[in-house]
Parts: structure tokens; C-alpha cells; sequence
């Protein structure tokens, strides 16, 4: 099938690359069908986050174990009925960014992952209550724990 999409033109995907959010995003609750787009010379991070229905609704994800490695994600039962989850392993986490002109002026929001399972492409936006994990984490702190 063909996807016209934000950061990368047209583009072919399957239907198995679909990933589903029930409940969609926050803010973005009638989005439920999106793909995963690795960016070129992706060596782990970012990636982008492509509704399938409509273009301009994207976002730039990492991977937060690249960064922070004592990421610490908890799931609530419920999430995890959601997600339909057998096995921790299928899960990736991913947090959505704010890209600005300087990039160390971006940020990630630590407080808000994106959870999917890889196994059956049941994706959640989760709170993590009780966490010091800001909503606006500065990449330049990212760049210096990295560095």
C-alpha cells in the first residue's frame, strides 16, 4: 500500500507493519493506525512515528535505553491487558520529541512513553505516575549523558 507521509514523500508498507493504538495518543486520540519509519543512518535512534490516514500527523521518537539506560517503564495490569503482552521481551518503549532549529534545544518527553508490543502490534501511550521523569526531558542533557 502507499502512505504519503510527513518527513519521507511517498512510501510503500505492508499492512503487518501497522502498529494500533486503541485508545490512540494523547491529544491525538482519533489516530489509531500508524507505522514505524526508521530514519537513513538510523543506528537506533530516531525514529518516526506515521499515522496512516493522515500526513501531517508525525512524530520523532527515540529510544530512551539508548540515552538513559535505567529507564525504568512500570506497566499497570490494565496495560498490560491492553497491549495484550505474554512476554516483557516483545515490548519496545519509545519517547515521543520536540524537535527544535538548535536540536540541544529539543526535548523528550520521559514522562509519557510510547509501548508497543512487537509481537502483535498493540501500541499504548502510557503515564508513569509517580515518576520524577519529566514531560520535557532537554536532548542536551541527553547528549551529555550519551557523550
Amino acid at each position: 500500500m502507499e502512505l504519503e507521509t510527513k518527513y519521507f514523500s511517498k512510501m510503500e508498507y505492508e499492512y503487518t507493519d501497522v502498529i494500533s493504538f486503541e485508545h490512540g495518543l494523547f491529544g491525538f486520540e482519533n489516530h489509531k493506525k500508524f507505522i514505524l519509519i526508521k530514519f537513513e543512518n538510523n543506528n537506533g535512534s530516531p525514529i518516526c512515528l506515521q499515522s496512516i490516514d493522515e500526513a501531517n500527523i508525525a512524530f520523532v521518537m527515540i529510544n530512551p535505553y539508548n540515552f538513559i539506560p535505567e529507564y525504568a517503564v512500570s506497566l499497570s495490569d490494565t496495560d498490560i491487558q491492553d497491549l495484550k503482552l505474554d512476554d516483557p521481551s516483545t515490548l519496545s518503549v519509545y519517547n515521543i520529541c520536540v524537535l527544535r532549529d538548535e536540536i540541544p534545544n529539543s526535548t523528550t518527553n520521559l514522562r509519557c512513553p510510547v509501548v508497543v508490543n512487537t509481537e502483535n502490534r498493540m501500541a499504548k501511550q502510557i503515564i508513569l505516575e509517580n515518576s520524577d521523569y519529566p514531560f520535557k526531558y532537554p536532548f542536551q542533557k541527553l547528549i551529555h549523558k550519551e557523550g
